[in-house]
């Protein structure tokens, strides 16, 4: 059962003439640490003295869910080829991780845990024109069958630029500067038995760089 993250898109619960909505870098960051970390987002808008959520909030909201369209919204690992330390089978291939549904995913032998251990990499296509360019990185476990992941690390072209503890239904990495590579590995560092990655995606979130001009 997921965490609920509830927090108020104003600074307080309730509404006050000389509070204004947060801003979207705020916004975004809440959904990075809250969605992106295995967590329900309730996000408050809170009705005004009319009893109507304030025109400017509305706006916020709207701006805010396009900014999470427009990141999410295309896939850049689609059309990749994925390969893993091992597969279980034929039903659960590594390019389960690739095929944008929740019902399949990609699972190992249990040899690996006590050989190398367990990864999965996505070979892209080469740096260059028309490369694709991303800073998020998104990894999902099949939690019907539990959550399984402890500690993970991601790597480009054999550097690492992210890592972090449990996985759970979503974990989005955002990276602080784009990177492009030949490869992207997911490493898993500690788990609790085989881990079950039901999608391994990457996308580009133009905000991150709008926020450090």
């Amino acid at each position: 059962m997921p965490p609920e993250c509830d927090v108020s898109i104003r600074t307080g619960w309730f509404w006050h003439k000389n509070e204004t909505a947060k801003p979207l870098s705020q916004l975004l960051e809440i959904y990075y640490n809250s969605v992106g970390r295995n967590c329900v987002l309730l996000l408050n808008a809170p009705p005004n003295s009319t009893g109507l959520v304030e025109d400017a909030d509305i706006a916020r909201l709207r701006e805010f869910g396009a900014a999470v369209a427009t990141i999410f919204g295309t896939d850049l690992a689609a059309g990749s080829e994925a390969r893993a330390s091992s597969e279980r089978g034929a039903g659960f291939a590594a390019r389960n991780v690739l095929d944008g549904r929740d019902d399949t995913y990609w699972a190992p032998t249990g040899e690996d845990g006590r050989r190398n251990g367990y990864w999965i990499e996505l070979r892209l296509q080469r740096p260059g024109p028309g490369a694709q360019v991303f800073n998020v990185v998104r990894i999902q476990e099949h939690v019907a069958l539990g959550q399984r992941v402890e500690r993970h690390a991601v790597y480009v072209d054999g550097a690492p630029v992210a890592n972090g503890t449990t996985v759970g239904h979503k974990r989005l990495h955002r990276l602080p500067r784009p990177v492009a590579g030949t490869t992207v590995r997911v490493w898993i560092a500690a788990r609790r038995g085989p881990p079950l990655l039901s999608a391994v995606g990457l996308h580009y979130d133009p905000f991150v760089e709008a926020n450090t001009m």
